[in-house]
């Protein structure tokens, strides 16, 4: 009995594995590419690796955020930080939550109000959390925190896709 994968099988293996890897980082660099137009257009791109966010693709920054495209995703979801006005934020919040109603069943924890309103994080100059069910070590989504009449949001793990539409609109209320 041949205990042993067979040389043809192992480098066929290899190999899918290798193109796998180089479209996820396609992927990601395209991503990227995509936030920075997102942002108005200006902004660069460098190759990550062991990021203080984990191992990353690449990092896209721009003047409104910066964004580290996971490297255990297919290159479609990021850590991001971004700023925005208060009105900004407050449409942000608004879209972000009619995207995330939930649809679990009877007897889901989600919160009915995931993001922190603007007067919550005018009460104190702390991080707020964003949750959307009320496991606050599990299901922690990022923060909010107001200071010098700007709103820093962090997501820790988000598709590309919706940080496109948050910093699109950021972008246009600013």
């Amino acid at each position: 009995m041949n205990t042993t994968m067979p040389e043809v099988s192992s480098t066929s293996l290899r190999m899918a594995v290798e193109a796998a890897r180089a479209a996820a980082k396609a992927a990601a660099h395209t991503a990227a590419l995509i936030l920075i137009e997102a942002d108005g257009g200006q902004g660069h791109i460098r190759d990550g690796y062991l990021e203080r966010h984990g191992d990353v693709w690449c990092v896209a920054s721009s003047v409104r955020f910066t964004a580290y495209l996971h490297a255990d995703s297919h290159g479609d979801r990021a850590h991001v930080e971004l700023t925005a006005t208060p009105n900004a934020y407050e449409q942000m919040r608004t879209w972000a939550e009619d995207q995330d109603g939930c649809r679990h069943d009877h007897g889901c924890v989600c919160l009915p109000d995931p993001w922190p309103t603007l007067a919550d994080l005018a009460r104190s100059a702390e991080e707020h959390r964003i949750d959307y069910r009320a496991n606050f070590e599990v299901d922690q989504r990022g923060t909010a925190r107001l200071a010098f009449k700007r709103v820093t949001v962090t997501l820790f793990d988000e598709p590309v896709t919706v940080v496109d539409t948050l910093l699109r609109i950021a972008r246009s209320a600013a």
